[in-house]
């Protein structure tokens, strides 16, 4: 349970990195699937 509980951890690092690198348009941008964006699909992940 603690290795899942490590990798999820790591993912949600992995995400907060990666949106650092991103224009904010593109993290608002509305688009298909998921939760519209990129920033409501890491605030569900979250």
């Amino acid at each position: 349970m603690l290795d899942m509980f490590l990798y999820n951890w790591q993912v949600r690092e992995d995400w907060f990195e990666w949106c650092k690198t991103i224009p904010e348009e593109e993290l608002l941008k509305e688009r298909t699937g998921g939760m519209k964006s990129i920033i409501n699909n890491l605030y569900h992940v979250i």
